[in-house]
């Protein structure tokens, strides 16, 4: 067959007849790529909590069609939400983040005491992980997962100009939901 013939649209409707008549069946990886992604997504999203499921299941419907950058910032927002509240309803959990907060960036004129939940909020989540990991809310290797997937989230969520493959969003997306929502990768 020459480069000419190999060239037109029915190739594959030619390879998938002989390969009916000889052997498995072709298949077209363009299309079925995503379908199994969306389904290994879907899948963890059925277990992850049910209070961040929302988050998630939008996620996975940005994913679905072709919104990778919004799929990835919904599930940031999930993990974020999950981290505030894991940190809220802790016993000493705010005291704990204040005391880590204080000693880390106490000495900067930008210091802002953490009292209650709502002073989550003024910090940058850069520093949410980080202050994380040093009250012991997670190991190191939780918080270089957080600072990875904060990285790809900032890139998706300014004007970048940034555009997430669909394979690094099921990435970005799996990875949180089964290490940090699911609670693998945290002490707390």
């Amino acid at each position: 067959m020459n480069a000419e013939e190999w060239a037109n649209p029915s190739k594959l409707a030619r390879l998938r007849e002989f390969q009916h008549k000889f052997g498995p069946e072709a298949s077209d990886l363009e299309t079925q790529a995503p379908a199994a992604a969306l389904d290994s997504l879907t899948d963890a999203v059925s277990s992850a909590p049910a209070s961040y499921k929302p988050y998630l299941q939008e996620a996975v419907t940005c994913y679905a069609h072709g919104l990778y950058r919004a799929a990835i910032l919904m599930t940031w927002s999930a993990v974020v939400g999950h981290l505030l509240d894991l940190i809220d309803t802790h016993p000493g959990g705010i005291k704990s983040i204040e005391a880590s907060n204080n000693a880390r960036y106490g000495a900067s004129k930008a210091y802002r005491p953490i009292k209650k939940r709502d002073d989550l909020l003024y910090l940058r989540e850069s520093q949410l992980v980080q202050l994380g990991e040093d009250a012991g809310v997670y190991n190191k290797n939780a918080r270089k997962l957080l600072a990875e997937r904060l990285d790809l989230r900032n890139l998706c969520g300014h004007p970048t100009g940034y555009v997430p493959g669909r394979e690094e969003t099921v990435i970005f997306v799996e990875s949180l939901i089964l290490n940090i929502l699911n609670g693998p990768m945290l002490n707390w």
